[in-house]
């Protein structure tokens, strides 16, 4: 199911490491970039070789921080922001008939699989 999801931004030369910045980025805004690989669980030079090809691309930019300005943050560009949702909206709809195809029973089985999995990452996110 994760390679079909991840197959809806294929078309948009952006790997799954990518996407998933964008996302980050999406959902909690601009961010410094030791913040952002923290967040990916990555190390900073990996996030800052995936934040360049994201500027290469013009999906995201590099502000300075008001308080810091050696420290350079990373933002999303309306351009990167209006690619997100595009991948995202392909993502939900891979999703949507993957999941259209199971009976209404198997499909319960999945969100109850999925949520467990969820809650059990979230424990482990609150123990580090």
């Amino acid at each position: 199911m994760l390679r079909l999801a991840r197959s809806a931004h294929g078309d948009y030369q952006l790997t799954s490491a990518q996407y998933s910045a964008l996302s980050v980025l999406h959902e909690r805004g601009a961010l410094p970039l030791v913040e952002l690989a923290r967040a990916e669980r990555v190390a900073h030079p990996t996030m800052s070789r995936i934040v360049a090809g994201l500027v290469k691309m013009g999906a995201v930019c590099r502000p300075a921080q008001e308080i810091d300005r050696r420290q350079r943050g990373v933002a999303l560009t309306e351009e990167g922001r209006a690619l997100y949702e595009r991948i995202a909206g392909n993502r939900t709809a891979v999703m949507a008939a993957v999941l259209g195809k199971l009976t209404p029973s198997a499909r319960q089985e999945v969100l109850d699989v999925v949520t467990s999995v969820v809650t059990e990452i979230e424990q482990r996110d609150d123990r580090s």
